[in-house]
């Protein structure tokens, strides 16, 4: 697709026709686009912008104008034109002369003021579009009816307050598209039943209470929008819709919808009503699903749940078992031994049951938490009083907590304050970042043993405790919510297995829910997930490699997962399957043995050495840093991750990075440490490394090249998702460090200051070639600046010539760069679609093709919303070039393949790309026999593999799909590489 300016285009390079001189005022300032594109495309894609065509005689055909309509009275001498876009706010009623422009097809006069719509509408007897969207118009005149060729009309956002009947007079309607939301509308006619071809329908956001049953009849129907309304009742007039595919009915007033609802065949969106559902997990079930849900659940009898998670942390020796002891009603024990794992009590706060949590507060054992903090839980922080205030303490435990459950409440006890009555928590300190509802100053000594002074002054801190707890449970999120009898009764079932088996299989939970009438998967994965946030067992039902045995009796499993990282190896940090057997003895059979192993590497505190399929822990390798040459590492690429708050940079933080990016340790290195990493791809080394008194982690590479560029986005993407893990509540707002740019004196012996890397990469989008950064004289100390090469800094960035980009230049350059990622498809075999798609944008942007990546840019089904690109290509301008979607396949899943072809070619603005691509990540042994079903499902228009020269790894292909009803085409190129068994040579 050509755009170009009709002030620079050379005369002999255009394709297009001088306007007539008669009608060149009106198009001043705008930009000619081919007579072959679609102007509704380029409205859609340039805000702000204006465009338009002409035929071979210098007539105008399309006409795109915003912001000044003040001068288009040249308008009336366009009698060829086609496609007219008004938008403007200046606008408040439509020119006479307009409906002199009977070739008209496709009207949008959106954005404007207008109010009224005259009669004269009816002489533009050729449309097909019709959009007066974001307007004040307050009726539709009579004359509509006469508008017979009329296929899609949008009238939303609007002042209508009630339905354009007019619509409804014509004799012979052929509306397919119908968009009225946003409105004041408050009835649907039954007459509606005479839009019998109607096939869209939105009449979200309006004022509608009741539906006519005259609805049923519209028998084409696929799409109703009738979401933010005020429907009470649906009587039977959706029942008899066949072919409906989407229906949203969510926020709305309903209560019952038995026996009420079609079948709907993709999407019914039900949420924002005041259904009785069992779990918000309702609104993940399929539309079949849903629907026998609301058959049969109102027979269940509701109870409230009424149980919760109490969660107890904090450093070893603070007291805490001591103080869950006195909360049970237990007298203080002098001798109390420290907690090895986990221990777990239940104990009722007025009619509210909690599960006690009691964890070991050994630094060791402090990575091994995240298997069991959960949300909607409330946690006790304990800390000794006796010990002087310690941020960082008090930080480290704070953020783990938020880490994994930031809405729950938080109660700080102060133990041993009857050796230190005067000590006084910050409370104004952390208030702002933290749920902090109470802080409490305690003694877990016995009431009758303390001085009267100390008494006086803290009083009984255990019923002061017990009375904070039993304020605090009844406002947990989810401790009321009404399940149906059935589910409490799989409750009570899985409470009795548990006193007598370790171990409950999946097929007993299975058949238990199935007699009592759970049958829906989803459901049973609900109450499972129930059951794991109340402590009453620990699943994973969302792990596929721990679903067979995935529900545990809790001291079970976290005693062993403590036990063993807690036990020492002959070599520190490697333990072999012999050594893991002897340290759980046998109480655990071989098989439970390997699910703990496969536990511990799916929380990341491990990984099997392939040498000899040992299990490494790097919590447990050796503190101290091996030596190293440092100026070795100091001349390529060097970036900090510079955590800026302190207690951010967790302590298990650079553990799971070296389990994370274990396959590119540098083997003629000392490998690792508990706070480093040795790492190496192809020619360039690394060495990564965690501080955490200065809160960052420093990486140091050997280069600047690609290959330093690739293996400095492993790592970020590596430390991004474990952050993302770590702060999954928070994962709306800023990432918690700054990524920066280490900036050396003249001999790369010293560092002289840092630079934020977005700051840079910017400067390099803008094309500057050199920036002055304010840096530190390593010989006076003072401040100077220094003017740095900008690409050198990012490692060497290559700028290209935007004129290179297209179709073409982008598959070869794709092909070619996925080819040489199959060099290390060792690596990538274990990689997730979303750590390969940042291999791809970094080679991409490393070589000058500007990639952002996970865009908005999709439509709901009101056509309003949203949708989720994998990596978007841009022009020189920023602006859209090309959509690549992504997927990961295993074998040839139609439903799968066909999602995401569906995604790229309904879902996404493509803003008239020329071409997009849909690429698969393949891990297979036999590409052929993939590649084949791919084309089978998807029926390519033509297989280009042959146009490239490895085809073993390899596979291309090309749809070409016309758009709308024009001559126009749009191609989808199909790329599939081969991460699998590699080809037999």
């Amino acid at each position: 697709m050509e755009v170009t300016s009709m002030t620079t285009a050379p005369p002999e390079q255009s394709t297009q026709t001088q306007i007539k001189p008669e009608l060149s005022n009106l198009v001043e300032g705008l930009i000619q686009i081919d007579a072959s594109d679609t102007a509704r495309l380029f409205y859609d894609e340039f805000e702000g912008k204006g465009f338009y065509s002409t035929n071979k005689s210098g007539d105008l055909i399309a006409l795109i104008i915003r912001s000044n309509t003040k001068n288009i009275q040249p308008l009336e001498h366009c009698t060829k034109l086609k496609e007219l876009y008004l938008e403007s706010p200046d606008l408040e009623e439509i020119p006479d002369y307009i409906f002199k422009l009977k070739s008209l097809t496709r009207l949008h006069i959106t954005g404007s003021r207008i109010s009224n719509i005259p009669q004269e509408i009816k002489n533009l007897a050729n449309l097909k579009y019709l959009n007066f969207e974001s307007n004040s118009i307050k009726c539709i005149p009579e004359s509509f009816s006469e508008l017979l060729n009329i296929e899609v009309l949008t009238l939303s956002n609007n002042s209508l307050s009630e339905f354009p009947t007019s619509i409804l007079k014509s004799k012979n309607s052929r509306i397919l598209r119908l968009d009225l939301d946003h409105n004041k509308i408050k009835n649907i006619p039954e007459e509606i039943e005479k839009l019998s071809h109607l096939k869209f329908l939105t009449l979200s956001q309006n004022q509608i209470k009741e539906l006519p049953a005259s609805l049923s009849n519209l028998k084409e129907l696929i799409a109703l929008s009738l979401d933010h309304n005020e429907i009470s009742e649906v009587g039977n007039s959706l029942k008899g819709i066949p072919s409906l595919f989407h229906l949203t009915l969510s926020n709305n007033n309903l209560k019952n919808l038995k026996g009420k609802l079609p079948d709907v065949r993709a999407i019914l969106e039900l949420h924002g009503n005041d259904l009785t559902i069992p779990d918000p997990s309702f609104h993940e079930l399929t539309p079949s699903e849903k629907i026998e849900v609301l058959n049969n659940f109102d027979e269940f009898t509701l109870k409230p749940l009424k149980q919760a998670k109490i969660l107890v942390v904090g450093d070893e020796r603070v007291g805490k078992t001591s103080i869950i002891n006195r909360l049970l009603g237990n007298p203080h024990n002098e001798n109390q031994t420290s907690t090895q794992g986990i221990d777990i009590s239940e104990l009722t706060f007025n009619d509210y049951t909690a599960n006690i949590w009691d964890f070991a507060g050994q630094e060791l054992t402090h990575q091994t938490h995240q298997f069991f903090l959960t949300e909607r839980s409330l946690y006790i922080y304990v800390l000794d009083a006796q010990k002087e205030d310690n941020q960082a303490r008090d930080l480290h435990w704070l953020n783990t907590i938020k880490s994994y459950s930031a809405d729950s409440p938080i109660i700080v006890v102060a133990n041993h304050s009857d050796q230190n009555s005067n000590y006084q928590f910050d409370l104004q300190r952390y208030q702002g970042d933290f749920n902090i509802v109470q802080v409490i100053s305690t003694s877990a000594c016995n009431l009758n043993t303390l001085p009267e002074e100390v008494k006086n002054k803290i009083g009984n801190s255990i019923e002061r405790l017990t009375s904070e707890i039993s304020n605090q449970l009844p406002k947990l999120n989810g401790i009321n919510r009404l399940l149906p009898e059935s589910w409490h009764k799989v409750k009570e079932s899985i409470e009795l297995y548990k006193k007598t088996e370790n171990i409950i299989a999946k097929d007993i939970y299975d058949s238990e829910c199935q007699r009592q009438g759970i049958g829906a998967k989803p459901l049973q994965t609900a109450l499972l997930k129930i059951l794991n946030s109340i402590g009453t067992v620990v699943a994973y039902p969302n792990d596929f490699r721990l679903k067979l045995t995935q529900i545990l009796k809790p001291e079970w499993v976290t005693n062993a997962v403590y036990k063993i990282v807690r036990s020492p190896s002959s070599t520190p940090g490697v333990y072999s399957e012999d050594l893991i057997s002897s340290i759980l003895d046998d109480d655990y059979t071989l098989i439970q043995q390997q699910w703990l192993i496969d536990l511990l590497i799916k929380f990341e505190l491990g990984f099997r050495l392939q040498h000899n399929n040992d299990l490494l822990i790097p919590m447990r390798l050796p503190s101290v840093t091996p030596e190293y040459n440092r100026n070795s590492y100091s001349k390529g690429l060097n970036i900090r991750f510079n955590y800026h708050r302190k207690g951010l940079l967790k302590s298990n933080t650079l553990p799971q990075l070296i389990v994370r990016m274990h396959n590119y340790v540098d083997e003629k290195t000392s490998k690792y440490w508990r706070s480093g990493i040795f790492v190496s791809h192809k020619d360039c080394k690394g060495i990564i490394t965690a501080d955490e008194h200065n809160q960052s982690i420093e990486v140091n590479l050997t280069t600047r090249d690609e290959n330093a560029r690739n293996l400095l986005q492993w790592i970020r993407s590596n430390i991004e998702a474990i952050e993302k893990a770590q702060i999954n509540a928070n994962r709306d707002k800023a990432k918690p460090y700054n990524e920066e740019i280490a900036l050396f004196d003249e001999t790369y012996s010293q560092v002289v200051g840092y630079v934020n890397y977005d700051r840079i990469e910017r400067a390099f989008i803008k094309e500057k070639d050199s920036i002055s950064l304010e840096v530190i004289n390593p010989e006076s100390g003072e401040f100077e600046d220094i003017d740095y090469n900008v690409p050198t800094l990012l490692g060497q960035y290559k700028r290209t010539n935007d004129s290179k980009l297209g179709p073409h230049y982008i598959l070869v350059f794709l092909t070619r760069t996925l080819l040489r990622f199959t060099e290390f498809r060792a690596k990538i075999i274990n990689e997730m679609e979303d750590d390969i798609n940042d291999r791809l944008k970094e080679s991409l942007n490393s070589n000058g093709i500007l990639v952002s990546d996970q865009s908005r840019g999709g439509f709901s089904g009101s056509g309003k919303g949203s949708g989720e690109r994998d990596l978007v290509i841009l022009n020189e301008y920023g602006q859209q070039e090309a959509i690549i979607e992504a997927m990961v396949l295993t074998n040839a899943n139609k439903k799968t393949i066909s999602k995401h072809y569906d995604k790229l070619i309904n879902n996404y603005n493509t803003h008239g790309n020329p071409a997009d691509y849909l690429i698969t990540y393949a891990k297979v042994k036999n590409l052929n026999h993939l590649w084949r079903q791919y084309k089978k499902h998807l029926d390519l228009d033509r297989d280009m593999t042959s146009d490239f020269a490895d085809k073993t790894n390899i596979k291309i292909g090309k749809s070409v799909i016309k758009i709308d009803d024009t001559e126009q085409t749009r191609h989808i190129f199909h790329i599939m590489v081969n991460f699998g068994v590699p080809p037999e040579s």
